[in-house]
């Protein structure tokens, strides 16, 4: 990971020493609130409750939409999620939308707004205790956020290495950022933030060690890109008589289809070829997010991808078979296509069943069945 720039005057090995040791995701959520802030409003001033939504609205998809494992200790998650349930949010709700419900709860008189406001008993405080490890060094828990709240404030005029925020009372309990700390960041946005990533994917898959694509499962998800996916499939209808849906059974009308991911997407968070096969419409839209019973569909989707790859590679269509040469670990197209049916089911098999029993374990339906 590339060092934080350096800058005349600011400590800024303090503000890098703020994620060692981490054994929650708040310090990060907490500074991404702030550069987002800085960001968007180009304000020093920023009131703890704005930045108590905007980590709940960041931490929404990876918990709520992707089901990633923040770890026991880590409330931040929790409380997304009760607030989605309370407010009826849909787990692909704008990150836009989410905020805005996020502001609201914590303005109103409830234990939710309580449990929200209680993340900032600490994060603000302990962020600050790189800057003042020597002064605090042997003090009593109870005394530590009073004592950071007083260095902050003394330190905050300073011309040498200032804290990069104080804490104020009016015209709102908020935050006030350094002036200097604050053309820092202003000039460094970008590196910050990807900086602040580098360790928060770092955090999150040693929470979620065999789960796939953790980094795209940061962000509300994007448009999906299946165009090879469909010039794929429509190669395979050009060549074939007809193709029957694995699951329901039904003919497969080549004018109106469903691309499905045998594992869910919102797993895998990935359109690689080997996952994606053609469904009737009605049928995808059954499926959704389950997980198929592998017992009674696995061995149709192998029979369907191995047939549909002996098409693609006769037809000499190569690029679309990309996906599949990288997962299989084969070197060419012919070492693909020579595979016996048998050895093809193995690999794909050993590729596959590990990942269902993690996304079972991460709380997917399983044993979906089309009736």
């Amino acid at each position: 990971m590339v060092p934080l720039p350096n800058a005349p005057n600011l400590p800024i090995q303090h503000l890098a020493a703020s994620f060692d040791d981490v054994t929650n995701s708040y310090k990060y959520y907490w500074l991404l609130a702030i550069l987002e802030h800085v960001r968007e409003n180009q304000n020093r001033i920023i009131a703890v409750d704005e930045l108590l939504a905007r980590m709940l609205a960041s931490i929404w998809y990876p918990t709520n939409y992707f089901r990633l494992s923040f770890g026991k200790q880590d409330r931040l998650g929790q409380i997304a999620l009760k607030m989605g349930t309370q407010a009826g949010l849909p787990m692909d709700a704008k990150r836009d939308q989410v905020i805005q419900i996020a502001r609201q709860k914590v303005g109103e008189p409830s234990g939710l707004a309580d449990e929200i406001r209680s993340l900032a008993i600490y994060v603000p405080y302990r962020f600050l205790r790189p800057f003042f490890a020597e002064q605090l060094r042997g003090a009593k828990d109870w005394v530590v956020n009073g004592r950071i709240q007083q260095l902050a404030s003394e330190t905050f005029n300073r011309s040498d290495a200032p804290c990069i925020y104080r804490f104020i009372a009016e015209p709102f309990i908020g935050i006030e950022i350094q002036p200097e700390w604050f053309d820092y960041l202003n000039r460094h946005l970008t590196v910050l933030t990807g900086f602040c990533f580098w360790h928060l994917v770092n955090y999150i898959q040693k929470n979620n060690p065999n789960t796939p694509n953790v980094t795209s499962k940061l962000f509300e998800p994007g448009q999906r890109d299946l165009h090879l996916a469909r010039q794929f499939w429509r190669s395979v209808f050009d060549n074939t008589d007809k193709l029957t849906c694995i699951y329901s059974g039904q003919q497969i009308q080549t004018n109106s289809f469903s691309l499905d991911h045998f594992l869910p997407w919102r797993f895998v968070a990935h359109d690689m070829l080997w996952n994606i096969i053609p469904t009737p419409k009605n049928v995808n839209s059954a499926k959704s997010d389950n997980l198929p019973d592998l017992n009674q569909y696995f061995d149709p989707f192998v029979t369907i991808q191995y047939n549909a790859i002996q098409i693609i590679a006769n037809i000499k269509k190569a690029q679309l078979l990309e996906d599949h040469i990288l997962l299989f670990r084969v070197n060419s197209t012919n070492e693909l296509q020579s595979l016996s049916f048998q050895d093809f089911r193995q690999r794909l098999y050993d590729a596959i069943a590990p990942q269902f029993q993690i996304a079972t374990n991460m709380g997917f339906p399983i044993n979906w069945s089309y009736v």
